[in-house]
């Protein structure tokens, strides 16, 4: 989750601290504490004596100053001894050098490698005895946490979350007299009013809508890239080839290509205000409009993100940050206390307020989402909820690489260069397999 996709992303995506109780899907359940209360052992037992720990931020976006509000100074308001201190130097780097992180902040998108290293500890003991209630998470988020770990480990603490969103310019609908789009509308819905408000007009040139690109397509329907068991990228399947074409019908609306180019800038919408529709992260929604200062200078307004027919009632793919600590940490206590720190219900609504979504599902905490920029003061926020995040598919180490190449090379040879899909999948699995999965 790098700035630009929790800015591009996501997704921060619901957590009542101290009051969490061991309970999940799947797991024997448990009696939950009553909110605002602790049900075993008290964020104030801490006997760990001082501590400073080097917490690594590998990819969620977490500034200097964010570091500072939510994370150094509500733990030293009741831990004193605890100090913390943030790197972005390289994982590898850290560890040749002697000085491995005793905790680290990653996405789960990017867990996995953190995984190769054998860092993080296995939390599933802990969250019993500092009563930590999974069943407060967003089940599409304790859902991935349990994936990732295999159903057998619980590998950190998510601590914000992102969530899909869809923005909409109002003008451009009453311009040209459509219907502004439904809460909630199927990809088939969103290309036929894409193609209404793709035009020219008054020698400015319309783009009705940017969809998202082929990664994140596969993302959100769930087609991995990768297939673990034959150890071999996997992209010539019938699920691959109909997102993709799914996709390829945006790019061909008459208009929608700019001289030859087949992707267009955030700027359209944010800056230009010639965009009709952007989908993208909540978070991003956020730090393009305070990046480009144009929130009051249109009517504009949010709906869910768009989704598949075939998948009702899903948006955007699952995203989140979480708090690894290190097993080989000799301040593991302390982190604890971290984690607990960022469970609070003062904390999560800190974030909340900062336009970091938090990872409990809780109205109250929702509702002031985004309030400290006011950006999302008067727009129909709440309707981002009316759709689940999507799970993910599998991941694995050689993902990055081979997205690069389906969102570089492939879209443009499809949609600029008129190679048909299956031709275009099936160069692009040779070369990923003979380039990234064996170099």
């Amino acid at each position: 989750m790098n700035k630009l996709r929790i800015a591009s992303s996501l997704t921060f995506i619901a957590v009542v601290a101290g009051s969490l109780v061991a309970c999940s899907q799947g797991q024997e359940k448990e009696k939950a504490a009553p909110e605002g209360t602790v049900n075993k052992a008290s964020t104030t037992d801490y006997k760990g004596g001082p501590a400073e720990l080097l917490v690594l931020d590998v990819n969620t976006g977490t500034t200097d100053e964010q570091f500072q509000k939510f994370f150094v100074e509500p733990v030293q308001a009741k831990h004193p001894q605890i100090n913390l201190k943030k790197t972005t130097d390289a994982l590898d780097k850290l560890l040749a050098a002697g000085t491995p992180p005793d905790m680290v902040l990653v996405s789960n998108a990017s867990l996995a490698t953190i995984l190769e290293a054998n860092i993080p500890e296995d939390l599933t003991q802990i969250i019993k005895t500092y009563g930590i209630n999974t069943a407060q998470l967003e089940p599409a988020v304790f859902q991935q946490m349990q994936k990732l770990g295999e159903q057998k480990a619980f590998y950190g603490i998510p601590f914000y979350m992102n969530y899909g969103i869809m923005v909409h310019n109002r003008d451009i609908f009453d311009k040209f007299g459509v219907a502004y789009p439904k809460e909630v509308m199927t990809y088939e819905e969103l290309l036929e009013l894409g193609k209404k408000l793709t035009r020219k007009d008054g020698g400015t040139n319309y783009i009705g809508v940017m969809p998202p690109d082929l990664r994140q397509m596969y993302w959100q329907y769930g087609v991995p890239v990768f297939d673990k068991a034959k150890g071999k990228a996997s992209l010539i399947t019938d699920r691959h080839a109909q997102v993709f074409s799914l996709l390829r019908q945006f790019y061909a609306i008459p208009g929608y290509l700019e001289n030859g180019k087949h992707s267009h800038s955030v700027d359209l919408f944010f800056k230009e205000q010639r965009m009709a529709m952007y989908p993208n992260w909540v978070a991003a929604v956020v730090t393009f409009f305070d990046r480009a200062g144009t929130k009051d200078a249109f009517n504009w307004n949010v709906t869910a993100h768009p989704g598949y027919s075939d998948r009702p009632g899903l948006g955007k793919e699952v995203d989140f940050a979480i708090a690894v600590v290190n097993k080989s940490s000799k301040y593991k206590e302390a982190a604890y206390q971290v984690l607990l720190s960022l469970y609070s219900q003062e904390v999560q609504t800190k974030f909340s307020k900062a336009g970091r979504l938090s990872v409990l599902k809780n109205d109250e905490i929702r509702k002031v989402y985004g309030t400290d920029s006011q950006i999302y003061n008067g727009k129909n926020l709440q309707s981002i909820f009316k759709v689940s995040p999507s799970p993910l598919p599998d991941a694995s180490k050689y993902d990055p690489k081979i997205n690069a190449l389906l969102i570089g090379d492939v879209v443009k040879s499809v949609m600029v260069d008129g190679t048909d899909i299956n031709t275009a999948l099936r160069n692009a699995e040779d070369k990923a397999n003979k380039e990234i999965v064996i170099p």
